[in-house]
């Protein structure tokens, strides 16, 4: 599944087999692509599961997609601190 929306920094799609899945990214350059730190790309990586948390009906795909967001929060906590 492939979600492209435009102007996001990231887009997000589920891949793998019935055994594993995982999310992938693809990050579309911008002129302003200098300026993200690794804070900012997570949180578009955020952004981009949430959109493909509203479209996937596939459960393994769903349960992918909310354990990757549930992993970025944690590494952006760890960060902060």
């Amino acid at each position: 599944m492939n979600i492209i929306e435009i102007p996001f920094i990231a887009e997000g799609k589920t891949m793998g087999n019935q055994k594993t899945k995982n999310v992938s990214y693809y990050i579309n350059e911008s002129p302003h692509s200098l300026c993200l730190d690794k804070e900012d790309i997570m949180l578009a990586q955020i952004h981009a599961c949430e959109r493909l948390l509203n479209v996937t009906e596939d459960q393994m795909d769903l349960a992918a997609v909310e354990e990757e967001i549930s992993n970025l929060k944690f590494a952006i906590e760890l960060m902060k601190s």
